[in-house]
């Protein structure tokens, strides 16, 4: 529960606002911190009327000084929304236009089948010659085959509860989601094994601290993603994988993106209509709209040309040959 205490005459709005949006499934905890100072600037600005004026809103949307594109377009639309709110309960706002920001060229990297397996074979050889109880290197065999094996986010996969593991029935429960969700993710017969063989190994832990964590270390201390990127990292390196440095890739995340092409890639060979598929794939991934997964689809044609000729030779026009340029980073 939010711990945040708004001063303005705006108090009782914004925390019905934002109790409203979490409602509806959001966590809003980022807005929530935005909306914190919003209600600072009109504080000091001495606001006495309900209803956003032009100079307040005016003021709000100026860019600040080292502010990314993504955090002031949030900023501004979370306003926009905000001030929609208002004018529905009969105070008269401005709403801002949202600024025109240019779109990301990220491309998610795709690992080949042959830099998966050289990815595993370099985690199982750190993993075999560590004795330190108090580093995660003895969890990641386990933690990268089921991110592959899954498309689990990393900070799903290092939520995940031994509760909430299933292996009889065979899926796992994912609590509090990135879209503010629970969501059931079934787990194939290979995953099945390695969260087994993971679950023997973690019974001898020496753990000092006890948790229910799924994957923690021999110690008891948590799994974070700093430590996880950071291990990948040196997983690529001993896998002969270049790293193209910092926010370039290749990233733990791509694993994620890999599981869906490859996911696409099986489909598309076995002859399936790969946009009758795609609302599978989304809600498997834990996509808000299935916008989010179709950009895949132009990655599997990219990376897989001759498997989508033979599909188009069924479904003609299913692969439209321009390409979606939007970021997967956070997909």
């Amino acid at each position: 529960m939010s711990t945040i205490n708004y001063y303005s005459i705006y108090k009782p709005f914004i925390e019905e606002f934002v109790a409203l949006k979490r409602h509806l499934g959001y966590k809003y905890m980022t807005v929530e911190y935005a909306f914190m100072q919003f209600d600072q600037l009109a504080y000091d600005r001495e606001e006495t009327t309900i209803g956003i004026s032009k100079e307040l809103c005016n003021e709000w949307c100026i860019r600040r000084s080292n502010e990314s594109d993504k955090t002031w377009y949030n900023r501004i639309q979370a306003m926009r929304q905000f001030g929609t709110y208002l004018n529905k309960l009969n105070y008269a706002s401005s709403l801002p236009v949202l600024p025109k920001i240019k779109q990301s060229t990220h491309v998610p990297y795709i690992y080949t089948k042959e830099e998966m397996a050289a990815i595993f074979e370099a985690t199982d050889q750190l993993s075999a010659y560590s004795t330190c109880y108090n580093s995660m290197v003895l969890v990641l065999p386990a933690l990268f085959r089921v991110l592959y094996g899954t498309g689990l986010r990393v900070g799903e996969a290092l939520s995940l509860s031994c509760k909430d593991v299933y292996l009889e029935e065979q899926y796992i429960i994912l609590r509090d989601t990135k879209n503010g969700t629970d969501r059931m993710v079934p787990i194939s017969d290979s995953v099945t094994q390695v969260i087994k063989e993971y679950m023997n190994c973690r019974e001898r832990f020496p753990m000092v601290r006890k948790t229910d964590l799924l994957f923690v270390q021999p110690n008891g201390d948590c799994c974070d993603n700093s430590r996880t990127y950071n291990w990948f990292r040196k997983v690529l390196y001993k896998a002969g994988i270049p790293h193209r440095g910092r926010r370039q890739g290749p990233h733990v995340h791509d694993l994620r993106h890999t599981f869906s092409v490859h996911s696409l890639a099986k489909m598309a060979e076995a002859g399936t209509d790969l946009y009758y598929s795609l609302p599978v794939l989304s809600t498997y991934l834990g996509h808000k709209c299935i916008a989010s997964t179709d950009g895949y689809v132009r990655l599997t044609a990219d990376m897989y040309p001759s498997i989508i000729t033979k599909v188009n030779n069924v479904c003609p026009f299913l692969f439209p040959e321009t390409h979606d340029e939007a970021s997967h980073e956070n997909s």
